[in-house]
């Protein structure tokens, strides 16, 4: 008897342990990310499969095209699908790694989706975020030069489709290399008094560019070897060619803008990315996740040009207000970080300026609010003296103070086969870490200060996509006229804070679509010709709704009638209703 009530203890326990365990939020059958290192595109790929077989109904993956070498270009949709289909709600689009080296993007995207996904149920802003939003995010929207940079000693930019930097005819011949084996490209220093560089007098270790009229004492080049024999040194590494110069708005050949491409989304990513924005019209915004400097980009405010007399004229007043209001947001939430246009206000036109933007064309074509958040320096670290930026000496007290020397090589003699007697040595970008077998960027080095940057970051992200229009049904009735006559009525109000042609610059592109009011009888008929009512463009922040009506005869038993308003940016709302005395 005692042993059939042990076995029967032990069975129900474990029914009761195995209930608990399905019964708990799906969020424990995800792979913990942790952002103790910079995430290859391989583990991307494994997260987000986690995360969506744990969340199928927050969840939907779309593979959106292929790299240039093949890798599949991975967007994740996050919503609750109960709640209404993706297309017709407000959507935000967050992408990273579009730039190689600049992998705190993909680091930003990825917590991002962690907290939406983990906090959904418990956090009530996330929660009705994600049942009245849509969010596509695209941490690697760059795999192959990302990859390149996380699992090799050189730093690239962008592509790695192979690019002639140097005009030599010839393609990535010149590239940096590792002469000491130690993993690192850092630098070469050799003594020549008609250098520009000379020893710091804050640390031996450091140089400083010397003053006009004094001797020099070094010259410094990358480290590596003059592959071609052109007397240049590291000036024709793997790849060269810019995506973010690669996107319509402004785009300009190559003899302007270095790394255009050779006509506008001629890249398999960019190509990619824009077609997917212009299939998803519901889409009211786009942050493009860079890394440098600790400041946020948004599109320039005098750069607009008359697509006829090539006249340029100002951003429209409403826009700039919506740009102003989000940038201090920015700066209020992120540790008052400025806010910068890629053209300040009246710069002239000049060779050299950054054509063909992503941020540029999202606004100036694609009709939306853009961002490139540059995110990240050295500056949040070590800056000792809180002037908001790390100087090389401060960078190096923090080498020696907490990071047990890991970021700066000393300097150690070389005899190089070219240059003779060399010094190798100096700060290094990005640490090589022996657990994950790959790199991690300094400037966005694990730890509380990485982590509370990403805490912040998140929020001004959710944020921006709580902004969109948002378009409700309200106040739905029925009144009967006759016998078998009857008047609909409803009001439409958009709740969101952004009208729903979301910026006066798709108006002007001739992009924005109007608000609909619909209705859909059964055993009904209309008796007015106004099944769509064109409701135009609803201006935003809980403005006064708008009253419509329809004039119906019932036609035969239980007949209904189904109300719908449908805007492109602000989602639909539907109400079914009896009609009926």
């Amino acid at each position: 008897m005692k042993s059939f009530l042990f076995i029967r203890t032990l069975v129900l326990t474990t029914m009761i342990a195995l209930l608990a365990f399905y019964s708990l939020p799906g969020n424990i059958l995800a792979q913990d990310i942790r952002f103790d290192h910079n995430h290859t595109f391989s583990e991307v790929v494994e997260y987000l499969n986690d995360v969506n077989r744990a969340f199928p109904d927050l969840t939907r993956l779309h593979v959106i095209g292929k790299s240039f070498l093949g890798n599949d270009l991975i967007v994740i949709e996050i919503t609750n699908h109960e709640t209404g289909d993706a297309m017709a709600k407000p959507a935000y689009w967050y992408d990273g790694n579009l730039h190689s080296s600049e992998v705190m993007g993909a680091e930003a995207c990825l917590k991002l989706i962690d907290d939406l996904v983990k906090k959904y149920g418990s956090d009530p802003f996330i929660t009705e975020l994600v049942d009245t939003r849509t969010l596509y995010v695209m941490p690697k929207l760059n795999p192959d030069g990302s990859d390149h940079y996380l699992k090799n000693p050189d730093g690239m930019r962008s592509s790695v489709k192979p690019y002639d930097s140097d005009g030599d005819g010839k393609y990535d011949e010149d590239p940096a290399d590792d002469l000491d084996g130690d993993r690192y490209i850092v630098q070469m220093r050799i003594k020549d008094e008609t250098g520009p560089m000379k020893t710091s007098d804050e640390d031996p270790r450091l140089m400083v560019r010397c003053e006009e009229g004094e001797k020099g004492e070094w010259r410094v080049y990358s480290e590596g070897m003059d592959d071609d024999n052109d007397g240049r040194y590291n000036e024709d590494g793997v790849g060269g060619l810019d995506i973010n110069r690669n996107w319509p708005a402004q785009w300009k050949q190559e003899y302007v803008q270095r790394g255009s491409g050779i006509y506008p989304l001629s890249e398999p990513e960019t190509k990619a990315v824009a077609e997917f924005l212009f299939n998803h019209p519901n889409i009211t915004g786009v942050v493009n996740h860079h890394m440098a400097g600790n400041f946020l980009y948004r599109p320039p405010n005098n750069r607009h040009f008359d697509p006829v007399t090539g006249e340029e004229f100002f951003m429209p007043a409403e826009d700039e207000a919506n740009f102003s209001l989000f940038s201090r947001k920015y700066t209020e939430i992120i540790n008052k970080q400025p806010v910068r246009t890629v053209f300040g206000r009246g710069a002239p036109p000049r060779m050299g300026a950054i054509w063909g933007v992503m941020i540029g064309w999202a606004y100036d074509h694609y009709g939306v609010f853009s961002w490139v958040p540059e995110m990240g320096s050295y500056a949040p670290f070590c800056d000792y003296d809180e002037d908001g930026r790390a100087s090389q000496a401060e960078r190096l007290r923090w080498n020696d103070e907490e990071l047990e020397g890991r970021i700066f090589v000393d300097w150690k003699p070389f005899n190089h086969p070219q240059l003779g007697k060399v010094e190798i040595g100096g700060f290094i970008s990005k640490i090589y870490n022996d657990k994950y077998k790959t790199y991690i960027n300094m400037m966005c080095h694990p730890g509380p200060v990485f982590e509370d940057f990403l805490e912040k970051h998140t929020k001004w992200n959710l944020y921006l996509a709580s902004m969109s229009p948002l378009i409700r049904l309200s106040n739905v009735k029925v009144e009967s006229v006759e016998s078998d006559i009857f008047r609909i009525t409803a009001e439409v109000q958009n709740r969101g804070y952004l009208p729903t042609n979301v910026t006066r610059q798709a108006v002007i592109n001739r992009t924005a679509k109007t608000v609909k009011a619909k209705i859909e009888l059964a055993n009904a008929e209309m008796i007015t010709d106004n099944i769509v009512i064109d409701l135009g463009h609803l201006r935003g922040n809980r403005s006064e709704p708008v009253k419509v009506e329809w004039i119906v005869r019932t036609t035969g038993r239980s007949p209904r009638a189904v109300v719908k308003a449908v805007s492109e940016k602000g989602g639909t709302d539907t109400m079914e209703l009896s009609i009926q005395r």
